[in-house]
């Protein structure tokens, strides 16, 4: 991922290096905190802490960003001629019965985070919930890619050695697989249905015949 000159060589040159690398790419700088703390050149503790900092407070920003920006588009003039008054509280009331779920799940599926958190703040999830809930999910996010590094055996030649990458990418992009694979076999079954469905319509026409 990186060569080992083109890294920081302080602990702390380090942590602050992985801590903003989390607002461009956080899975991708959460996995190489995770390597530098499993090979020993970064404290495991300041690996952890750094990588779940940046990460929560980019969580934060992105909340602070919908929160006003989001906000105030929503209200602009030209948008109420297409988002109505009521849609807007509907979906207020629908973050406040499910939004702390949509978190959570959202921490397994790429690319979701982003939207999902902006609207959280444009959608006034309250503040409070949202940090502990992105607290939790970031800590317990980060603490699993750095226990597969930490404690998932490595050998130095063999198929045993990409043995972590491979345990990374299915935590990684395993839920999002799963996501995917369920959203269409439900579109297959809704498509099914709707043709056996049809086909009953037709049968009892004929028989009404």
């Amino acid at each position: 991922m990186f060569s080992s000159h083109s890294l920081p060589q302080t602990q702390a040159a380090l942590a602050l290096s992985i801590f903003f690398a989390t607002f461009l790419y956080e899975d991708g700088a959460t996995v190489l905190a995770a390597t530098l703390s499993a090979s020993g050149s970064l404290d495991p503790r300041i690996g952890l802490l750094s990588t779940f900092l940046g990460i929560w407070v980019g969580d934060m920003g992105l909340y602070g960003l919908g929160s006003s920006v989001g906000r105030r588009t929503a209200q602009a003039r030209w948008l109420q001629k297409y988002l109505k008054p009521e849609s807007l509280t509907r979906a207020e009331g629908w973050f406040a019965r499910r939004g702390p779920l949509a978190l959570v799940v959202s921490r397994a599926i790429p690319g979701s985070r982003l939207p999902l958190y902006v609207a959280a703040g444009a959608l006034r999830l309250p503040f409070r919930l949202f940090a502990k809930t992105t607290a939790v999910c970031s800590a317990a996010w980060v603490s699993a890619i750095f226990a597969i590094w930490r404690f998932v055996p490595r050998a130095s030649s063999g198929y045993m050695k990409f043995l972590p990458w491979i345990i990374t990418a299915l935590v990684l992009f395993g839920p999002w697989m799963v996501v995917k694979a369920a959203a269409a076999g439900f579109r297959r079954f809704q498509a099914i249905r709707k043709r056996y469905s049809h086909a009953d319509e037709t049968a009892l026409s004929l028989c009404a015949l």
